[in-house]
């Protein structure tokens, strides 16, 4: 049975490093395909690579399922909090801000009152 080789240019480049030096990569909390990435070879290279010297590597992200689970409780949390609490300078704005509404709906009503066809 022949051995395979994918790459020579990653076997090369993977003969240069250690096993231990690989597995403190893959300890690192990087993804494999970053590592590999970085080490500049072909990601089938480097998993017999890993395979060859019984390397280990875990995955340490959640799972998909309870970062949705995550969000749809922080949606409904969200949701049932009341969402009407302003800060004084937030306050101010919004009263300026009706304030200048209701001087051009003034303006406006003065200009249809003296002439209602020209606006």
């Amino acid at each position: 049975m022949s051995k395979k080789y994918y790459s020579t240019k990653s076997t090369l480049i993977l003969q240069n490093y250690t096993p231990e030096a690989i597995q403190e990569l893959l300890n690192s909390g990087e993804s494999k395909s970053s590592v590999a990435h970085t080490l500049g070879v072909y990601m089938k290279a480097f998993n017999e690579y890993i395979k060859k010297y019984n390397l280990t590597y875990q995955y340490s992200r959640k799972p998909k399922s309870t970062q949705k689970h995550n969000r749809e409780q922080e949606k409904k949390y969200n949701r049932d909090k009341p969402n009407n609490h302003l800060t004084y300078d937030e306050e101010d704005h919004v009263k300026k801000f009706y304030e200048m509404l209701a001087k051009k709906r003034e303006g406006r009503m003065l200009r249809e009152l003296k002439n209602p066809y020209d606006w």
